[in-house]
C-alpha cells in the first residue's frame, strides 16, 4: 500500500527548492520564519507579479500556459502553488 500523507505533513515544493539551493536559506525561511526583503528580492518579486496573475492564460503554438495553479499530491507528499504551467 502506498503512503498517503496527511495535510499537516505535506511539503511545499518551494521549500524543497530552497533546501536544494541552500539549507541555511531554507531554515531561515521555513523554520526560523526570518525573511528580510532586499533590493534584489524586491526586483524579483516585481518581475514575477505577472506570473502570479491567475486571470492570464496564454496560448503558444499548441500549448496552453496557465498561472497560479495549486498542485497537491498526498501520495508524493507535496503541495504548492505553481507560478506557471505549460500544457501541450
Amino acid at each position: 500500500m502506498d503512503p498517503v500523507y496527511a495535510d499537516d505533513d505535506l511539503l511545499a515544493l518551494s521549500g524543497v527548492q530552497h533546501f536544494a539551493f541552500c539549507e541555511r536559506q531554507w531554515a531561515l525561511i521555513h523554520v526560523e520564519k526570518q525573511w528580510i526583503e532586499n533590493v534584489k528580492t524586491a526586483e524579483g518579486r516585481v518581475m514575477h507579479d505577472r506570473t502570479h496573475n491567475a486571470d492570464i492564460t496564454e496560448t503558444y503554438d499548441n500549448s496552453i500556459i496557465t498561472r497560479s495553479m495549486f498542485l497537491t499530491s498526498r501520495k508524493l507528499g507535496f503541495l504548492d502553488k505553481q507560478m506557471s504551467l505549460n500544457f501541450g
